[in-house]
């Protein structure tokens, strides 16, 4: 009845100088052991004990290698092959783009800097048109401004930004 879930399981994971077979076999000690101590005056089913004994068997097994990784059997790099002849590299990247999301950290940070520079109606208008995507005109309601103050208020506003980065950028 567990034998399949050893088998996905043992499959799942790579261990430096251990066949599939291997990793079966802990799999299936794991289980025999659950068998063995299997209270049963436990609130816990079997099935939920016999599968945490079993993953914590795997992890176990690898604790153990890892903790002789000075050891000659553990060698691996991440340009090393899989069984299916994939690099241990395209199996751990991720779709995260980190020199993306640093530029866009140093954007986000460099647009605060040019925020500072306004006044705080300024950031006010600029906050609520461009941030909050609210009208204008609902703003100088809100404010009792009349709309053609507020546009060119957000006007000046978005010229001294602009200033401000094409000074950035000169440098």
């Amino acid at each position: 009845m567990y034998k399949p879930f050893i088998i996905k399981n043992a499959t799942q994971i790579y261990i430096n100088g251990y066949e599939v077979e291997d990793l079966i076999q802990i799999g299936v000690m794991a289980l025999i052991k659950a068998v063995n101590k299997y209270q049963l005056d436990r609130k816990v089913a079997f099935t939920t004990y016999a599968i945490t004994v079993i993953k914590n068997a795997f992890n176990e097994e690898l604790r153990k290698v890892i903790s002789k990784k000075w050891d000659e059997k553990f060698k691996c790099s991440l340009n090393n092959v899989n069984r299916d002849g994939i690099e241990f590299m395209e199996i751990l990247a991720s779709d995260e783009d980190v020199e993306e999301d640093f530029i866009l950290k140093e954007k986000v940070t460099s647009l605060k800097k040019a925020l500072e520079q306004l006044t705080e109606s300024e950031r006010e208008i600029i906050d609520w048109f461009y941030f909050k995507d609210k009208p204008l005109k609902e703003y100088g309601l809100k404010k009792g401004i009349n709309f053609n103050t507020l546009a060119k208020r957000k006007c000046r506003a978005l010229e001294k930004l602009k200033r401000y980065f094409r000074a950035l950028y000169r440098k």
